[in-house]
């Protein structure tokens, strides 16, 4: 079933989705309701695209699309994730981090500040300078992205581009939190230099024409907070946070009204919402493509290590790119429609663990996956300190991790970005801080040789 066939679809039958949905999302809210930890956690805007997804195959089931045994086979695979996350005590369900001990307040999980100021600040300035030098070669290479007719056209080409992408990904975001660190902690830094950072990250996420960068400055905003709820040092920063979330937040709402507007070359305010309707209900694109028609015993089930791991061990050259299998969606697509055009939709968990591991297996995968990401959002929380190195970098994950359910790929691709990036970023930043205690020691010595 194509877009063209599940839209016609969709119209025919209007109140049969709508009744689906007021049961379905509800449903996963209540579910999850003990995981999301605030409306702008990461989790609660993938829960609410899932329900969007998750009523389309109810929705093909009800009207006899698609037979019980894949309905079943979905029913099965989303509980096994929604077990596999509660299996970890959701981080807001624990004691407040923050213990007051007479006038002062001491923190028992994580601490405040926890030695590593100087060489975050580095980190800052260093991850900062080597964003804008990579942005600035990426689009005298290649040009702008947003002329592009995608993401992926833009970084497919070899020469590197891949490799920057995948600097621009951790060092966009490094700049990004360690720019609230700074001003939060007051760090001795030129306003001035704040300002352009904060203009060439805000710049970099227009010129890219991805509304994913805005909601990870959300997400980021967010955490950032989260992190540091209950400290009574919280300062009128963190008001200012407050209001930027939901200014960011009003903003990706205008921006994706103003974009389905120019798309629907219509202001009309029903033709907008009937086309934002739409839009949501095809975040279910790959269940109404694979499932109608047995499409997904059409796809190829070889290599389903490599499904999984591919994209961790190709770029190290472990395994070559031509012996990983094919995309899912890539091959969901030619199938549909009967020839390659590079795209396709993303392969979820059940329909990914179906294709893969078959009925029983997919289970196993869906409840591993889903115990990866309550482990990741939960329990690692747990290790890392406030304000320490470690800090920025569980949160890429914790932002990343709640994506495996909608595209399982594209996490394995951040892993990729950190193991590779992190790693001489961080060293780079060490060195650094090492040369300048070094010069700091000498000159104390100098100084006190002449008195």
């Amino acid at each position: 079933m194509n877009y063209a066939e599940f839209m016609v679809l969709l119209a025919e039958n209007p109140l049969t989705y709508s009744g689906a949905l007021i049961v379905v999302l509800p449903a996963y809210l209540w579910l999850f309701r003990k995981q999301i930890n605030s409306f702008f956690d990461p989790l609660f805007f993938t829960v609410v695209f899932t329900a969007f997804a998750a009523t389309d195959v109810v929705f093909l089931w009800w009207l006899d699309q698609i037979d019980t045994r894949y309905f079943v086979q979905f029913l099965s695979t989303e509980a096994a994730f929604i077990l596999g996350v509660a299996l970890f005590r959701s981080a807001k369900c624990r004691k407040n981090a923050f213990v007051r001990v007479g006038a002062e307040a001491k923190r028992y999980l994580v601490v405040w500040h926890g030695g590593e100021r100087r060489f975050l600040i580095v980190l800052y300035v260093l991850s900062a300078v080597i964003f804008v030098v990579t942005q600035g070669v990426t689009y005298a290479v290649r040009g702008i992205p947003i002329l592009y007719a995608s993401r992926l056209e833009y970084y497919s080409v070899g020469g590197g581009i891949g490799t920057l992408d995948r600097v621009l990904n951790i060092t966009w975001f490094i700049s990004c939190y360690l720019l609230m660190y700074c001003v939060a902690t007051k760090v001795r830094i030129p306003r001035a230099f704040h300002f352009l950072v904060g203009t060439s990250l805000v710049g970099s996420a227009i010129l890219s024409g991805a509304k994913s960068t805005f909601i990870a400055l959300l997400f980021a905003i967010f955490y950032f907070r989260f992190l540091r709820r209950g400290d009574p040092a919280r300062s009128t920063f963190d008001v200012f946070l407050a209001k930027l979330q939901k200014v960011v937040f009003i903003f990706s709402i205008v921006a994706a009204v103003f974009v389905i507007c120019v798309q629907a070359v219509s202001s009309d305010p029903a033709v907008v919402i009937q086309t934002l309707y739409v839009r949501f209900a095809s975040s279910g694109d790959t269940y109404f493509m694979a499932y109608p028609e047995h499409v997904v015993d059409m796809i190829s089930s070889k290599g389903g290590f490599l499904a999984v791991f591919g994209n961790l061990l190709a770029p190290f050259r472990i395994v070559h790119y031509e012996d990983m299998p094919e995309s899912l969606g890539f091959q969901i697509h030619r199938i549909i429609f009967g020839y390659d055009d590079f795209t396709g939709p993303n392969a979820r968990h059940n329909v990914f663990g179906l294709v893969y591991f078959g009925q029983i297996g997919s289970m196993l995968f869906s409840l591993l996956l889903g115990m990866s990401v309550g482990f990741i959002r939960n329990s690692l929380s747990t290790f890392v300190r406030v304000g320490s190195a470690a800090e920025p970098l569980y949160v890429f994950l914790a932002i990343s991790c709640v994506s495996a359910p909608v595209d399982f790929t594209a996490v394995m691709k951040d892993v990729v970005s950190m193991i590779t990036v992190v790693p001489v970023l961080y060293t780079m930043a060490a060195l650094v801080c090492l040369a300048s205690t070094a010069q700091a020691t000498l000159t104390c010595r100098e100084r006190l040789l002449l008195e």
